[in-house]
């Protein structure tokens, strides 16, 4: 069990939150990262693999990761895994894990750089350097690498709008994404969705969507803290028919400000990223 004794630094990020944020029609919605995003791990030497929300280094079991590169895929543009489960193979790119095969989201080439997301196997191990990470393409290895694997990994999954960072949250009351221009009111429910909140209390599949009914709950509590408070926490598990893909259900206090304020989520393994969300 690999615990981060320190916060890792503040860093932009986002990368696809999922192809559906909610069983909703109006959640068919993909999140892409603003260039900021991408300069960090452009700058790295070779290949690299990132928390898939947050885009900080490391993994964690069941949780969505990315391996960032170049000349690892021939795919041009973007494939994305339209099946449940997610297949092993997708646009002819594999990934293993430890030698475990990873459910495969998508395959992209953006900007002159090849992005592969996929799910972390649930029985990966936790631990400095503890997870081998090997990509594929037409069965060939392309790039190899030793992983720091956490516990317990939050990101918080984010979206660009007028030069910020917001978090991906949808209303409650009718899962429309909260917004700058459609912002969260005090006391209310939204609904956070994040990645790398770590084990769950049922059993769950590798590339299968979570289950319903009833859900999966994180095992090991969490803290949201908005502008210095605590919201109120009514759900942590994965989201129901996602893969690798956790929500967070919360009522906000009833006291914050109005603005664009500082959210985060925090346990006692390792804190997500901060970003934003709109509170009127």
């Amino acid at each position: 069990m690999l615990v981060k004794q320190t916060l890792r630094p503040y860093s932009v990020t986002l990368l696809l939150a999922c192809s559906a944020l909610a069983a909703t029609p109006k959640a068919h919605q993909q999140f892409f990262p603003p260039q900021a995003a991408l300069r960090q791990v452009r700058s790295a030497s070779g290949p690299v693999v990132v928390n898939s929300a947050s885009y900080l280094p490391g993994v964690s079991p069941g949780a969505l990761a990315t391996v960032f590169g170049t000349n690892l895929t021939d795919v041009t543009g973007t494939v994305v895994a339209g099946t449940n489960p997610f297949p092993t193979v997708l646009a002819n790119v594999s990934v293993t894990v430890n030698g475990i095969p990873a459910p495969i989201f998508s395959v992209a080439y953006v900007n002159g750089q090849d992005q592969i997301s996929f799910q972390v196997p649930w029985e990966a191990d936790t631990g400095k350097a503890a997870v081998d990470v090997q990509v594929f393409d037409y069965g060939t290895q392309q790039a190899e690498l030793l992983v720091d694997s956490f516990t317990e990994d939050p990101g918080i999954f984010g979206y660009q709008k007028y030069g910020q960072l917001y978090a991906v949250a949808l209303h409650a009351s009718d899962y429309a994404l909260v917004t700058p221009d459609d912002p969260a009111s005090r006391a209310e429910v939204i609904i956070l969705y994040t990645t790398g909140l770590g084990p769950v209390d049922r059993v769950v599949r590798n590339g299968f969507g979570a289950p319903a009914d009833p859900p999966a709950n994180t095992k090991d509590p969490f803290r949201v803290v908005i502008a210095g408070e605590d919201a109120g926490l009514l759900f942590a598990g994965l989201a129901p028919g996602f893969v690798g893909l956790y929500q967070i259900n919360m009522q906000l206090p009833r006291d914050l400000p109005s603005g664009d304020l500082p959210i985060k989520i925090l346990s006692d393994y390792a804190d997500s990223q901060t970003v934003s969300l709109a509170v009127q």
